[in-house]
């Protein structure tokens, strides 16, 4: 006799349709509230990193036009300097075109002490930490803290020194001779390094945030950037011309000195 046994079907349950229906609901209720949620927090994050990125881009813009500003108030300073020198070079050479009674206010007319740096952004950007977290970017807050040191140093060792010699403390004139002694070529030859250099480090500040001259149109002098062989070839030739002004000074000087007298016989030299 032949016996068919029925072997049980395990792990095989069928389930009702109503049953999978729910779990697809829930599924799909768990994949649409996601999406939601990564949505809602996407466009917020890109939002806020678009608020970030343009906050940034505003910052570091009113950074460069102010530097650029500065640089153009030291070349002021620099041309002053420069009229002092080549006043200089025309009394010692005997070739002044005025009284030489005027001399000595001719030569304070190149006083620098009234040019003054705007201080708020540099302020701004030193004492407010948010500041470089706002900008974000290590090198060029370098570089531009880099460029406020300069402008100090322009600041405290050309426009203030320039200054106290031509009217030390508690002196309204120095006498002409101390004038014409003054070291104006140096003065002249400091200031165009540091210029020199300033406008390098802003340029390099452009570059690092992606700020173009056509970005700053309204703001700039649309100077090129200078690389290092040409700051040394700047720095080259400032060496040159303060060397030859020198010479040509103290041989200016000497041959004054000899012939004051006859140069000017009608003035009376070194009056208060």
């Amino acid at each position: 006799m032949n016996v068919k046994v029925r072997m049980p079907k395990f792990g095989i349950t069928k389930k009702p349709n109503g049953y999978r229906g729910w779990v697809k609901e829930l599924l799909l209720t768990i994949l649409a509230t996601s999406i939601s949620i990564v949505l809602t927090f996407g466009t917020a994050y890109l939002i806020e990193r678009h608020h970030k990125m343009v906050a940034q881009r505003q910052m570091a813009m009113m950074i460069v036009h102010d530097i650029d500003e500065s640089i153009k108030q030291m070349e002021a300073v620099d041309s002053l300097l420069k009229d002092f020198r080549d006043k200089q070079i025309e009394i010692l050479e005997g070739k002044y075109d005025r009284e030489f009674v005027f001399a000595r206010v001719d030569l304070t007319r190149s006083d620098p002490e009234e040019m003054k740096f705007a201080e708020t952004t540099e302020r701004i950007f030193t004492s407010n930490v948010d500041t470089w977290s706002t900008i974000g970017k290590a090198d060029f807050i370098d570089n531009v803290s880099r460029c406020y040191i300069m402008r100090a140093e322009f600041q405290k060792k050309i426009i203030d020194e320039f200054h106290n010699k031509l009217v030390p403390k508690e002196m309204e004139l120095i006498p002409l001779e101390d004038m014409l002694d003054i070291d104006a070529n140096y003065f002249v030859a400091y200031s165009s390094g540091i210029i020199n250099n300033m406008k390098a480090a802003n340029e390099l500040n452009k570059r690092i945030m992606g700020i173009s001259d056509k970005d700053l149109d309204k703001f700039t002098t649309n100077q090129e950037g200078l690389n290092e062989a040409a700051l040394d070839s700047l720095e080259h030739q400032i060496n040159v011309e303060y060397f030859k002004n020198m010479q040509r000074k103290d041989a200016a000087m000497e041959n004054f000195l000899k012939n004051k007298d006859s140069m000017y016989p009608d003035e009376r030299y070194g009056s208060k």
